[in-house]
């Protein structure tokens, strides 16, 4: 709003610097020839010519409001350059109070334990957005665009302490070393389990489960594990069960959606998108039991290694 006001303060210098936008406005207008310098140049001033001040006003506005988006850009760059060098709070009390934020603001995406969840492992020093600590400060307190992460509200020095901790969950960087043929677990998936039957791989495959096509970046060896051995461990957010009755006996199983006070969505155990009115169920369930079975009969010792291997080693490009 600050930049706002005073841009509209300073709308005699911007005016000489924005396009010619009395090309746009109704013949007759009465606009002076020379786009320079004073309102009496971008407002009408005859009675007379007064229909012509709302499209004027209309163009003179957006022109403001666009350069005033620029502006909070260049000055937010700025700003973050100016502050964001390095990490000033890398104490041990550092990394301890970085955790407690930690646990409050990020868990929920990236775990207890920083291995991941929806949000990307954490634990091996080297991230997708940057890895620096001018890039880590940034992503905490701004978020990065485009995805489901937002940037967190706290002081600077609490962010840097998050920074801290993020840097102390790391086990020395890179890949984990992980048992198995990763190339040999690709045929198991494909052929065994009927995975593709409910995870998309590359662009193909079911949308019931999450898509595992950057599965290596988001998840940890003992997690990918763990969830082909026992999925109801720990579920991902967005694919919670739920179960709907209907008043004529009806029972629709799938993934929750979405939920407001009068409605519920599911993606049901088809792919088809089901929606319903409150008023119409008899009942809304959601146990804590993923609809993707324990698939240890058709996983195990070597194969399960195996598995585990490729599906570790799928990443982003």
């Amino acid at each position: 709003m600050r930049l706002r006001l005073r841009a509209l303060h300073s709308v005699t210098v911007m005016v000489s610097t924005v396009p010619d936008y009395t090309a746009l406005v109704p013949s007759g207008c009465g606009f002076r020839g020379d786009r320079g310098a004073t309102l009496d140049g971008m407002f009408p001033v005859e009675s007379a010519r007064r229909r012509c001040f709302l499209p004027a006003a209309i163009l003179l506005v957006s022109s403001l409001w666009w350069a005033d988006g620029l502006a909070a850009q260049n000055v937010l760059s700025r700003a973050l350059q100016e502050r964001v060098q390095e990490n000033p709070h890398t104490t041990e009390a550092d990394v301890e109070a970085g955790a407690r934020v930690f646990r409050r603001s990020c868990s929920l995406c990236h775990g207890a334990d920083g291995t991941g969840g929806d949000g990307p492992d954490l634990t091996r020093g080297v991230f997708r957005h940057g890895s620096s600590d001018a890039a880590l400060f940034r992503n905490i307190l701004t978020g990065i665009p485009n995805t489901g992460m937002g940037g967190i509200y706290q002081p600077d020095r609490s962010i840097w302490q998050v920074v801290s901790y993020v840097r102390s969950l790391s086990r020395g960087g890179g890949e984990e070393e992980v048992p198995g043929d990763p190339r040999r677990g690709r045929m198991l998936y494909a052929s065994r389990g009927s995975c593709s039957d409910c995870h998309r791989l590359d662009g193909s495959g079911g949308r019931i489960g999450p898509d595992l096509s950057d599965l290596g970046w988001r998840r940890a060896p003992v997690h990918i594990r763990a969830s082909i051995v026992d999925p109801s461990t720990e579920m991902a957010a967005d694919y919670r069960t739920v179960e709907v009755r209907t008043r004529d006996g009806g029972i629709v199983r799938g993934v929750l959606r979405n939920e407001d006070r009068y409605s519920i969505q599911l993606l049901d155990e088809f792919e088809n998108l089901r929606s319903f009115q409150k008023t119409d169920l008899s009942a809304i369930e959601k146990p804590e039991e993923s609809l993707m079975p324990p698939l240890s009969s058709f996983f195990r010792g070597r194969d399960l290694d195996d598995l585990v291997a490729y599906l570790y080693s799928l990443r982003p490009e």
